[in-house]
């Protein structure tokens, strides 16, 4: 037997003897299930793996970043953060936001196809679509302009992405955590790194295209940011002291917009969801939060937070981990783990009030204005 498959028997025995609320379950759900709704919203909660994220320096703040949920700071990949925390719970293990961005972004999808497992072979021929699918998300990604004019698809200037094709992009060389890879406040860990690529040599007189980006889509690549993001990548695997999945990651996803700009400019055309299809999706999130699984949501950082009259973005397109549900007020709430590293001071008035450490606890009323997307893993 391989080297990696002890280590892959190890982390099945270590998780399958963890036991206990949290514990991360090794079955697959089945691929194609019906959903609905949990009968009288009992309280749910699942269990994530405990926080090992940190401030560049160890600052000591109040709440300590270990009690909070890691922060994408100043970053525009909230999907990415959103992702980790739905696999983290899966495998039992906080694993890291800026490597399952990496990923999603530069990942050979190709790959996927050589790895010997035969659910998670299973589950690509059942999507034969999926590798026009990643493409489209990656090409659907915007590239920041603040302090990059040129607009070069650097790796920390890339902003948006997928869960779904992030989750499956992830079966890919094994999971890194997040201690080996930090990723709380988004970049600051790497603003330094960044720095010294960006004006490198290299990278400011690029000599060659480089392989370790060549799998990726046009729109990520140019022959500057080529030489930056394999400089990245190359940081990444020194960093990572990769493991085997103990489960392969098989994500259920389904949608009624694209994004949240999407959703709203269907509602303005007078083709807003049915109903039954919210409901659909709140009973996705009921399946798989009974059954032991933290799903993501897409919908509007605006049901959290007031919009700034001067901020021009009107959609406020956000991702999070549903970890709970419970019954109040007659009506189900779901605790929804934000990742944007806001106090719940800044959070609107009547929000606050069910808001700790990063964690909100919104009404179904709530998520039914602007949900759009659930996803889970099997």
């Amino acid at each position: 037997m391989s080297a990696w498959a002890w280590i892959r028997l190890a982390l099945v025995a270590a998780l399958l003897g963890s036991g206990g609320a949290g514990a991360a379950p090794l079955r697959l759900l089945p691929p194609d299930p019906v959903y609905a709704r949990a009968a009288g919203c009992p309280a749910v909660r699942v269990d994530l793996p405990a926080a090992t994220h940190a401030l560049p320096g160890g600052v000591k703040l109040s709440p300590r970043p270990t009690d909070i949920p890691v922060g994408q700071g100043d970053s525009a990949i909230c999907y990415a953060y959103a992702t980790a925390d739905m696999i983290s719970q899966r495998v039992g293990v906080a694993v890291s936001p800026l490597d399952v961005a990496t990923k999603f972004y530069f990942a050979d999808p190709a790959r996927l196809a050589a790895i010997p497992d035969p659910a998670l072979q299973a589950h690509l021929r059942a999507h034969p679509g999926y590798l026009a699918d990643i493409a489209w998300a990656r090409n659907a990604a915007e590239v920041s302009r603040d302090r990059n004019p040129r607009a070069e698809p650097y790796f920390d200037k890339l902003e948006g992405g997928e869960e779904d094709a992030s989750a499956l992009l992830y079966n890919i060389d094994g999971l890194c955590e997040e201690r080996d890879l930090p990723s709380h406040e988004g970049y600051a860990h790497f603003t330094a790194r960044f720095a010294a690529l960006r004006f490198s040599s290299e990278v400011r007189a690029p000599r060659q295209c480089l392989r370790a980006v060549g799998a990726t889509v046009a729109q990520l690549r140019s022959r500057r940011a080529d030489a930056f993001n394999a400089g990245w990548l190359a940081l990444v695997k020194q960093r990572c002291r990769r493991r085997p999945l103990p489960v392969p990651l098989l994500p259920v996803s389904y949608r009624v917009a694209s994004n949240q700009l999407d959703f709203m400019e269907r509602v303005e055309a007078g083709r807003a969801p049915h109903p039954r299809q919210v409901t659909r999706m709140l009973a996705m999130v009921d399946y798989a939060l009974d059954r032991g699984r933290a799903p993501t949501i897409g919908y509007s950082w605006y049901e959290l937070q007031e919009r700034d009259p001067k901020d021009p973005d009107l959609a406020a397109d956000h991702s999070s981990t549903v970890i709970a549900r419970r019954r109040e007020g007659g009506q189900c709430r779901y605790l929804v783990q934000d990742n944007t590293g806001e106090y719940c001071s800044r959070m609107r008035a009547g929000v606050r009030e069910r808001c700790e450490d990063g964690r909100v606890w919104l009404l179904e009323s709530e998520l039914r204005r602007t949900l759009y997307s659930v996803i889970y893993l099997r």
